[in-house]
């Protein structure tokens, strides 16, 4: 079982940044009975969105969100010592985004940078890494960058398309010697990687012509093969079964009180899979903050988003446990107890360029 404890990190400061474009659910046009669409909305709690437009990509989200931190903590960029870059939407397949952004940030050239390909779970994932070196005590400061811009990887007559938002964050972590430990719970069930998939555009099936040709998938919806494919009810008994149980394993296996917990911050999917892992969970609404109603379903940022947006003046100090769950199939959780004095900023918006 991949259980961790990394000691001697904690995190110091967390941001997010999300483009000018916001867009109101209810003026879609791919739901034209407008009954429906609003019982649509009710269901997912999916009301507004920000979308990166052509020319906004997660890299540039990221980047705002890191400039704001490092400036609001007075940070030496000569002190990042590693830059990880959390992504399914780079900036291209090759070179890492991260190494790219290591320049446009001006951080040092001993700096180690590199990506990781992860949706969903991947700030969760981003932590065990980035604290995992850090914990050795050789580096001091790493930024964990975490971005998507999914709703560019979505067809434009998929009704899924309503779920989705565009974000990126930045997470500065720091080592410090006798920190609360992080711990975390990791899980991977490749078998089901179908589940949720662009099919071609990579080197397993490269682009062809009849890559762009559309059609009906089960669900009814219009797609082409470059394009996100998600088996809705399969990743539907995912999440309702994954999630919880893993969660309430990590919890047993650190022999964590649930009572103890401050807040639960589960992956913004949709409301209505949330809501049935929160009551699988037993837990209250004061407890399980949402904001997908403002933000929709913003990947590997939902996390980090929230706490910016919600728990912005009261996460210091708190015992929390974050779980996220997503393509791979790949999930994990995190209990944490924050530092009392961690930094987080106010949300920022990308400007028009």
């Amino acid at each position: 079982m991949a259980f961790l404890k990394i000691e001697n990190v904690h995190i110091t400061g967390i941001s997010a940044c999300v483009p000018p474009k916001r867009v109101d659910n209810m003026d879609s046009p791919l739901v034209e009975d407008k009954h429906e669409l609003e019982r649509y909305i009710e269901t997912t709690g999916v009301r507004h969105r920000y979308i990166a437009e052509d020319g906004i990509c997660s890299s540039d989200l990221c980047k705002c969100a890191a400039e704001k931190l490092i400036e609001e903590m007075g940070i030496d960029k000569s002190e990042i010592g590693c830059l990880i870059m959390v992504t399914q939407t780079p900036d291209y397949i090759f070179p890492a985004t991260a190494c790219i952004l290591q320049d446009r940030l001006g951080l040092p050239t001993d700096c180690m940078s590199f990506d990781i390909t992860m949706s969903c779970p991947g700030w969760i994932y981003g932590l065990s890494v980035m604290s995992s070196i850090l914990s050795a005590g050789k580096i001091k400061k790493g930024l964990l960058l975490v971005g998507e811009t999914s709703t560019k990887a979505k067809s434009p007559y998929d009704r899924v398309n309503l779920l989705a938002g565009d974000a990126g964050t930045a997470t500065i972590l720091e080592y410090k010697e006798g920190a609360k430990p992080m711990l975390f719970s990791m899980h991977t069930d490749g078998s089901n990687y179908r589940s949720l998939i662009i099919p071609d555009g990579g080197y397993r099936n490269p682009v062809t012509p009849q890559s762009f040709e559309y059609y009906e998938c089960k669900d009814g919806m219009k797609r082409n093969r470059t394009q996100s494919n998600m088996e809705g009810e399969d990743i539907l008994s995912f999440a309702m079964h994954a999630a919880p149980k893993c969660i309430k394993g990590l919890l047993e296996h650190f022999e964590i009180s649930k009572e103890d917990v401050d807040y639960f911050l589960i992956h913004q999917a949709n409301q209505m899979i949330n809501k049935l892992i929160q009551k699988r969970l037993k837990v209250d609404d004061e407890h399980c903050p949402y904001n997908i109603n403002d933000f929709g379903n913003t990947s590997s940022t939902t996390i980090p988003l929230m706490i910016v947006n919600k728990l912005k003046d009261t996460i210091g100090g708190k015992k929390v446990v974050a779980c996220g769950f997503g393509t791979g199939l790949a999930w994990g959780a995190l209990f944490i107890e924050f530092y009392e004095h961690v930094k987080v900023s106010e949300l920022v918006h990308l400007e028009n360029e």
